[in-house]
């Protein structure tokens, strides 16, 4: 364990470990990246206080809140996508308007897929989880007196036509990649509220799973399932899970890095897109909602 001897980026009267040291400077990384969605009046000044909240410095900094309804909503643009995927896949059918919220229209969806009957099984459970998660969702967001975004429009070809069951495994590996690490982002930002933390992480969990038993099929199926940016490791035969090796963590994106994955402006080797996108990739109009731009 290192000794306190650093002087904090975050308190510079206070000493730090080398350890805290390197959470100091992933924080101001993370501070920066929200800024570009700042001065689309989304966030305002509370990124760095939630922050340092979660590292316990400077408590009585820590005052300002974000808008939980907005940090869920944004979470749901990622549940639509996903639900749908797995709909067409082992259906040919997405969501249908009661479950969208009446929204936009799915392009690019492939046909219900030919998938052998371990593969379907999974493809259908993870279907049923995504519709529960949107149900979830947007009942968080209705009890806080919020309103919960349509569909927006998704477009499932965005990174090619998928119609065999290996481009299925590697595109579900990519988004469950993609979904839970936007978990793992918006924790800090729903402390302020225990409850709605709670089923963020019961969410993380499902996901977690997900990401599991799609990493077994890929490797069991010697499938290649390319980086979606500069912070994923997809799995293989010597490398199972998807967390680094040194600390086994998984990769924390932040919005601005979600949605470079979405808009698919980000690939491997990329870990922060060019600020200021707005649509693209799977999102051809954009997010719903007030978290959008890069």
């Amino acid at each position: 364990m290192s000794t306190a001897s650093h002087p904090s980026l975050l308190a510079p009267t206070e000493k730090v470990s080398a350890e805290q040291l390197e959470t100091d400077r992933r924080i101001l990384a993370f501070e920066r990246s929200i800024q570009h969605i700042n001065r689309r009046g989304f966030l305002g000044s509370m990124m760095a206080a939630a922050a340092l909240a979660t590292v316990g410095v400077g408590e009585a900094r820590a005052q300002a809140s974000v808008p939980i309804t907005d940090v869920l909503n944004f979470a749901l643009n990622l549940e639509y996508l996903e639900a749908n995927f797995y709909l067409y896949a082992s259906t040919g059918t997405g969501l249908s308007s009661s479950l969208n919220g009446g929204g936009a229209a799915v392009q690019g969806a492939p046909g219900k897929l030919p998938l052998d009957a371990n593969t379907l099984a999974v493809c259908q459970a993870l279907a049923q989880d995504e519709v529960d998660h949107i149900a979830d969702l947007r009942s968080a967001i209705t009890s806080l007196g919020g309103t919960p975004i349509p569909q927006p429009v998704i477009n499932l070809a965005a990174n090619g036509t998928i119609t065999t069951q290996a481009q299925f495994i590697a595109a579900a590996r990519q988004f469950t990649a993609l979904g839970g690490s936007a978990y793992i982002g918006s924790a800090q930002l729903l402390v302020s509220n225990p409850a709605i933390l709670t089923t963020a992480s019961q969410i993380l969990g499902a996901e977690g799973q997900h990401a599991g038993v799609v990493n077994y099929l890929a490797i069991a199926q010697g499938i290649v399932s390319p980086a979606i940016d500069g912070q994923d490791i997809p799995p293989s035969a010597t490398n199972l899970f998807t967390a680094d090796a040194v600390h086994a963590l998984s990769p924390l994106r932040t919005p601005s890095q979600v949605l470079g994955v979405a808009y698919r402006v980000s690939s491997a080797g990329t870990i922060n897109p060019p600020s200021g996108v707005t649509l693209g990739g799977f999102f051809p109009n954009g997010f719903n909602g007030n978290v959008k731009s890069t």
